[in-house]
């Protein structure tokens, strides 16, 4: 047989492979982008919101909602209502209601991560109250992906810490570290915002945190090239004699990038572990006499910068260890770095363990002066 004849034997044979691919069409299927699960009268109750392209560059939002016993048959009932076959390929958001969330996660857990046709670049979040009522808030914007946008771009640009469903699973079936989740809540005018983080402990939401809190997580547990946060500091150099109102204290730390590196503290009588965070910032004072430092008074506000973080990251840790909740992962570092690693053994001391973060901050200046 000839070189051409294999070549086109293979050719023919790739064909008929390909032909029996399983294939939809996206205009004959029904696609859930976002969905969410409440605990209503002890049975799940699932909605998802379904994307209807029906022009180029247009698209509305159709919200089907179902009541099941379990959160395993939640998907497949769900084709009750729906005219066209769901697919769960394209979903990209999961909101858990309150007390779905605190009545515990496990079982949704392990069918996403049973389910190899769901993203794991995935957003979870947890809804303050019902999660149906934060994905129908959503509704005016129609665009079925709006809440993960929101959670996106804050990772990106603002304090959130980044998050997927990878992540997520990693740290559930991990046994050194516990789950944290962006909160989501209405605000006055029932507008969707985000509102600081829950943390697990097992299945379980069991702490809230601040959106404060949530920066020092992610300067904890990334490398973080974005965040914000406003604090009161003590007047520097002439500053000092002409501050004339409380907002002539304020400063606004922009952080620019940051690093994290933990180290286990060798030959001392008690587990500890030291986390050093370097972190390169733009300031902003409030004060119009001082809106432009001079290299004196920049290193005071360093220091007293370096030490108010130091501070809020701390107490971050001792809140976390009062509730023996580790979303900063200090168990996986240890397990890697320990022979026969026993977490029940491990967070038995770790309420107690001596953890301490130390602060590097270097401040500089942008924007101009008259």
């Amino acid at each position: 047989m000839t070189h051409r004849s294999k070549g086109i034997l293979a050719v023919m044979a790739m064909l008929l492979l390909s032909s029996c691919q399983d294939t939809s069409i996206v205009n004959e299927i029904s696609l859930v982008l976002t969905s969410a699960y409440d605990l209503k009268d002890n049975q799940i109750h699932n909605s998802v919101l379904i994307g209807e392209y029906t022009e180029k560059d247009k698209s509305d939002v159709e919200l089907l909602e179902i009541d099941s016993s379990n959160s395993f048959d939640v998907m497949p009932r769900m084709n009750m209502q729906a005219k066209e076959p769901i697919e769960y390929g394209q979903l990209r958001m999961m909101v858990l209601g309150e007390a779905y969330a605190k009545h515990g996660v496990d079982d949704i857990l392990r069918v996403l991560a049973h389910n190899t046709r769901v993203s794991r670049r995935m957003q979870f979040a947890v809804a303050e109250g019902k999660a149906l009522d934060i994905i129908k808030a959503s509704i005016p914007a129609h665009d079925p992906l709006y809440l993960m946008k929101l959670i996106e771009q804050n990772g990106n640009f603002a304090n959130l810490p980044h998050f997927s469903l990878h992540q997520t699973l990693f740290q559930y079936f991990s046994k050194g570290q516990d789950i944290y989740l962006p909160r989501l809540r209405l605000n006055d005018q029932d507008k969707i915002m985000l509102d600081g983080l829950v943390v697990f402990k097992g299945e379980k939401a069991v702490l809230q945190l601040s959106d404060e809190e949530g920066l020092c997580l992610k300067l904890l547990t990334e490398d973080a090239k974005n965040g914000k946060f406003l604090a009161q500091t003590d007047q520097v150099g002439e500053a000092k004699k002409q501050a004339v109102n409380t907002t002539d204290n304020d400063a606004l730390i922009k952080i620019l990038s940051s690093s994290v590196k933990h180290q286990m503290v060798p030959d001392t009588p008690a587990a500890t572990l030291d986390s050093k965070i370097h972190i390169r910032a733009s300031v902003i004072k409030a004060s119009r006499n001082d809106f432009l430092l001079s290299g004196q008074e920049i290193k005071e506000l360093e220091a007293e910068m370096k030490r108010h973080m130091e501070s809020k990251i701390n107490q971050l840790i001792r809140k976390c260890q009062r509730e023996n909740v580790d979303p900063f992962g200090f168990g996986e570092y240890v397990r890697s770095r320990t022979h026969h690693w026993n977490n029940e053994t491990f967070y038995k001391e770790y309420g107690s363990m001596d953890i301490r973060a130390h602060v590097e901050l270097t401040l500089i200046q942008d924007g101009i002066q008259e």
